[in-house]
């Protein structure tokens, strides 16, 4: 995709953005496939400014809360540095609610991407996501409501196959060690 592409395609969305009334699930789905796609498949981070309250609340796997769109902002930037290419799949995004009382949307994805950054676990991998060899799926739900005449996210829970990023953010130590102990051998002879 070049230059023009991208920026048709970035005021395709806020066009959309722009004029979205909010008025059936079906186009709250819409709305936040594409924000998902501009936020994680074109890096546009900043968008989280427009589309998250000051206060979010995030529930994470394992019991994990935080309040705060800095919060969302920084993980989105830490999983982005630990997987550069990173892309999203979506499997399913659907919504439901009405405009009085706001809206609930979910998705369901599958990231794709090689492990080349520095990430929680250390140094990067190398190793992929993919849905052909190591899945990792994501599941999100939100309740999207008017705050101060915008539509925002105001809560959000959000579900990743902890123990495959593990398994793909984990280097292979046992190969490492193999090769240092062959050279230490090497070097005693």
């Amino acid at each position: 995709m070049d230059i023009r592409q991208m920026l048709e395609e970035r005021k395709r969305f806020n066009d959309y953005c722009d004029t979205c009334e909010f008025e059936t699930p079906e186009a709250v789905a819409r709305l936040f496939k594409e924000y998902t796609n501009l936020i994680w498949n074109k890096k546009l981070v900043g968008l989280c400014y427009d589309f998250y309250t000051d206060d979010i609340v995030i529930h994470r796997e394992g019991g994990v809360t935080a309040t705060g769109y800095e919060g969302v902002i920084a993980a989105t930037l830490s999983f982005m540095a630990a997987f550069p290419n990173l892309q999203f799949e979506f499997l399913d995004i659907f919504a439901e609610g009405n405009p009085e009382d706001g809206y609930r949307f979910g998705q369901s994805l599958y990231y794709k991407g090689e492990n080349t950054g520095y990430s929680s676990y250390g140094e990067p991998s190398g190793k992929s996501l993919s849905p052909d060899d190591n899945l990792c799926l994501g599941l999100c739900e939100c309740l999207v409501q008017k705050v101060d005449g915008r539509w925002k996210i105001v809560e959000e829970w959000l579900v990743r196959s902890g123990d495959s990023l593990e398994e793909i953010m984990t280097k292979d130590r046992s190969t490492e060690m193999v090769a240092s102990a062959c050279e230490e051998s090497a070097g005693e002879e």
